[in-house]
């Protein structure tokens, strides 16, 4: 029996105006090809197969109707996607960000490649200035064309997870009111509403989750110490190479009132606990073990790690996206 292959093919290539159009996307695939092609739209923040079809002779048609173009994901990493004016204007934007992309691909190999740890460092930082100048360029693409489909694809799929609630909130409210009904924009919105209820001086919203004896653990019962609650995960480079200071600080500050409570986007068990133990990381930590899907991460709007949340004795936020260099000098102000 011929093997199965999903292909998951619609991109930008509908329409370029937010309006119910036809749409017929076209295919040929070469060499060793699927019984089947499966077309995919997003929908109510996931991939939904939404049809499919035969191929005979490696091609396969699909016919159908959207109000506005959807997310260009391409199970064929190589496919080459033509016919669409939008999905031109998608290509000048990729021209715009080629040439960070490619430094950004050759310093990544290099720091795979390299085992001295002084280059490595060097390289991360390298990679953290292209990330920026990535984001300022698509930044500067979505004030420039508010109108554009493009604009709002581009801060969800792109750069949201660099933004805070008064970026996105002002980017978001920059786009065109005719693009309010695309299921970007909705998804920006509905973040934007999550964002609003954990800005710093409010209370931060209560919880409870199992640690990982299946004791249930509340934020409140932390009530009367600084606690950071660290969003992180054993698969995380950045949040494991953080640790050492964060272990640091624990270590300085918990006898004046500091404490931390981690929160593990993980789904494997045995690899959370085993990170807890490599990294000497002494207190409270909790999981679902659902990853992304953990219940306090959406309650904090977090979609990227590492993300940590300081939270006063009172119980009000302080501030989000604290990250480990600057914990010292906030902490040493809090207990001086």
């Amino acid at each position: 029996m011929k093997r199965l292959l999903p292909i998951i093919l619609i991109a930008l290539t509908a329409c370029n105006s937010p309006k119910v159009e036809e749409f017929t996307i076209n295919g040929t695939i070469s060499g060793d090809t699927p019984e089947k092609a499966y077309l995919k739209l997003y929908q109510d923040g996931k991939l939904t197969v939404v049809d499919s079809a035969d191929l005979f002779g490696g091609e396969f048609t699909f016919d159908g109707a959207v109000d506005f173009p959807t997310g260009t994901i391409d199970s064929l990493a190589n496919a080459k996607i033509s016919g669409s004016s939008v999905q031109l204007q998608y290509e000048a934007y990729q021209e715009l960000k080629k040439g960070i992309d490619n430094q950004s691909e050759e310093i990544y190999k290099t720091y795979k490649e390299t085992t001295d740890d002084v280059l490595k460092a060097q390289l991360i930082a390298k990679l953290d200035s292209l990330d920026f100048a990535g984001i300022e360029i698509s930044k500067q693409y979505v004030k420039n064309n508010p109108t554009s489909v493009l604009a709002p694809f581009i801060i969800q799929r792109e750069i949201i997870y660099y933004l805070e609630l008064q970026e996105l909130d002002s980017l978001t409210n920059s786009l065109s009111p005719e693009l309010a009904n695309y299921h970007y924009t909705k998804d920006l919105n509905k973040r934007i509403d999550v964002l609003k209820t954990v800005q710093p001086g409010m209370i931060a919203p209560d919880f409870t989750q199992n640690d990982k004896d299946g004791n249930p653990i509340n934020l409140s019962d932390f009530k009367g110490k600084v606690v950071l609650v660290d969003f992180w995960a054993s698969w995380c480079g950045p949040c494991r190479r953080a640790n050492p200071t964060v272990v640091a600080m624990f270590k300085k500050y918990s006898s004046k009132g500091f404490t931390i409570l981690g929160i593990s986007m993980d789904n494997n068990r045995d690899k959370w606990l085993a990170a807890i133990e490599a990294d000497g990381l002494t207190w409270s930590h909790v999981s679902t073990l659902e990853g992304w899907a953990n219940p306090v991460g959406k309650l904090y709007g977090v979609n990227s790690i590492p993300h940590a949340v300081l939270i006063n004795r009172d119980g009000t936020i302080i501030k989000r996206g604290v990250n480990a260099e600057e914990l010292d000098g906030i902490l040493e102000e809090i207990f001086k």
